[in-house]
């Protein structure tokens, strides 16, 4: 336990000892929420605007418009987030591979579950503690701009379903890292990723845009089911902002701006897309493991 913490400690002090580290890290949040504040905030607000015209007799506010876009863009941030902390914060990896560190550590006394541990909970704790920090300024973005803050449940919620990407996130980045050798494959990966991640997720576009088959392909991935877990943890007090029920956006509107996860013409059950994203996040730390054994084995 002792060498544990000592890994992890010294994990997190290279992070933020790192120049450019937190910037890299949250880079692409900071994009899309400028993307979002310039372009795409009117865009959907008119889109929305349409779409509930098509109820009779329903007149909702643009201001309210406006609540539930910002929600749909805010929920996709957090899920990014997770995944482009997490390669920055585990690039550590990739510097250690190629300074030799971690062949030092794997030859070491130290157990390779401790050394594959440090890395997730080091970075776990470093996207938890910067995603907490967006997750706090959307709170006073709401209350200053529209009078309204998370509830407890539904911070409860969103703090539940953050952990879970950022769970994931780490189990993920860090199996592809153990294939990454240097910085600058990281860099390149990592570029393509993030910018994957925005169309995955639904902040550029609405998923329903892309048609049926990649639209099932999406759903099939953890990176579109965490994000429609999140959307709905913004989305829970609904009722309580406008005179629109969850009911009246389920189905096929749910479904193209992915607040619902569907395959096909089956609509999965909140239960079962928290079971989708934790039975692949389990698959893929088996994964790990059985990665971090043939690393040790080769040395």
């Amino acid at each position: 336990m002792r060498s544990l913490n000592s890994l992890v400690l010294r994990d997190i002090k290279i992070f933020y000892r790192t120049k450019g580290n937190i910037i890299f890290a949250t880079l692409s949040v900071i994009i899309l929420l400028t993307l979002h504040f310039i372009i795409f905030r009117s865009m959907y607000t008119t889109n929305w605007e349409q779409i509930l015209s098509m109820f009779p007799g329903l007149e909702v506010d643009r201001e309210k418009i406006y609540w539930i876009v910002d929600n749909m863009m805010f929920a996709a941030i957090l899920p990014v987030g997770a995944v482009t902390i997490s390669i920055t914060a585990l690039g550590l990896m990739v510097s250690d591979k190629e300074d030799n560190v971690l062949n030092d550590f794997l030859v070491s006394p130290i157990k390779r579950n401790d050394l594959l541990a440090s890395y997730l909970l080091s970075s776990f704790l470093v996207g938890f503690v910067i995603l907490l920090g967006f997750i706090v300024f959307f709170g006073f973005y709401y209350q200053i701009s529209y009078g309204i803050g998370f509830s407890l449940l539904q911070l409860l919620y969103i703090l539940l379903v953050t952990t879970g990407s950022l769970i994931f996130a780490n189990v993920f980045i860090l199996l592809i890292m153990t294939f990454i050798k240097t910085e600058q494959s990281l860099g390149a990966f990592g570029t393509i990723l993030g910018t994957l991640l925005g169309f995955i997720s639904g902040a550029y576009i609405p998923v329903g845009m892309f048609g049926d088959t990649v639209a099932t392909i999406f759903s099939s991935m953890p990176f579109l089911q965490l994000t429609v877990l999140i959307r709905q943890a913004f989305l829970i007090e609904l009722e309580s902002v406008m005179p629109v029920t969850h009911e009246m956006i389920s189905g096929e509107i749910a479904r193209s701006f992915g607040l619902e996860l569907w395959f096909g013409d089956t609509l999965v059950p909140v239960w079962g897309v928290a079971s989708l994203a934790g039975g692949i996040t389990l698959l893929l730390l088996l994964c790990l493991i059985i990665r971090f054994a043939k690393m040790k084995k080769a040395d």
